[in-house]
């Protein structure tokens, strides 16, 4: 697998940094004289990448008070469990239906297992967290950072408020690290619910987060996080109205390609994808293959639940 040449950390002020790993995650970082913390630290095949970089933004081991996990995926996760032993002062924060997977994590690793396969594997396993690490999201440093609960891309799916930043997670979807291009795309795994997933980013654009800069894992910062929260509103639903218009298609042998240029035509921010370079070009398809499954799963249980009431 080829990647993108990239930067490690980069400085986005003097107190806010982004590690990237390999292009796969960027784990923000946040340090002031009074506060230290970051959000989603990656999957456990980079725990030791993330340690090195921590320890260049000088962070020392009781210097990090918190790890603010969007939700437990192993690509956000994974390496909680172990890097948490090198920094025991440390308090991690989960939303309440994640707490119980953090601390026996078997349940959740053999789910991982089911849907990423080998990937999972490669990614590495989830370490048990102890319970006193974990800290309840109410009330956080007096309310400083305050949490949004963003069900829909996981059951257990949380945003954070700071400053004038918003740590979104996977609430709106993911974006390529392209500056001159808005080029969003849905995060909607295999189970999903459309619902609970729209009504979310209603509850963010009720927020009014329009001079807040959005802070994405997957990849980069845009300024006016209201704006791009509305542009993945008009998306999943724009996806969900073409892919119930092609539903009956699914099993063609050209589905994808079919897919595909319904979106360029129908979807105003994948009519971008002929500007994108040939790596993001090779990347999209495979990245979205996922969400798409989770939509089309979706429609299917409508589906079937519209059939046995009638």
């Amino acid at each position: 697998m080829s990647f993108k040449a990239f930067k490690t950390i980069t400085k986005i002020d003097a107190n806010l940094s982004y590690v990237n790993l390999v292009n796969v995650l960027h784990v923000w970082v946040y340090k002031d004289e009074d506060l230290c913390f970051l959000v989603d630290p990656g999957p456990m095949i980079y725990v030791n990448s993330l340690k090195r970089s921590l320890k260049k933004l000088e962070i020392g081991e009781n210097d990090l008070k918190y790890i603010l996990l969007t939700h437990i995926h192993t690509d956000h996760a994974g390496c909680v469990g172990k890097l948490i032993k090198s920094y025991p002062q440390t308090k991690i924060i989960c939303h309440s239906n994640g707490v119980e997977h953090l601390i026996n994590p078997d349940k959740l690793w053999e789910k991982t297992l089911k849907v990423l396969g080998n990937n999972a594997t490669v990614a590495g396993k989830f370490l048990p967290v102890p319970k006193d690490c974990i800290q309840s999201p109410d009330n956080i440093e007096e309310g400083a950072i305050r949490v949004i609960e963003t069900l829909g891309h996981a059951p257990h799916h949380q945003s954070y408020l700071f400053k004038k930043y918003i740590f979104i997670g996977e609430a709106t979807g993911s974006i390529l690290d392209i500056p001159e291009l808005d080029f969003i795309y849905p995060a909607t795994p295999p189970i999903f619910d459309y619902d609970i997933y729209i009504s979310s980013i209603e509850k963010l654009l009720s927020e009014n987060l329009t001079d807040f800069k959005i802070c994405y894992p997957h990849l980069g910062m845009k300024d006016n996080a209201h704006m791009m929260i509305k542009l993945a509103h008009e998306q999943i639903t724009t996806w969900l109205r073409v892919l119930n218009s092609l539903y009956e298609d699914r099993e063609h042998p050209e589905f994808n390609n079919i897919l595909m240029a319904e979106l360029k035509k129908e979807d105003k921010i994948f009519a971008q994808f002929d500007q994108l370079d040939e790596f993001n070009k090779s990347k999209v398809p495979s990245v979205i293959r996922g969400s798409i499954k989770g939509i089309l799963k979706y429609i299917e249980k409508n589906n079937s639940l519209t059939m046995k009431h009638h």
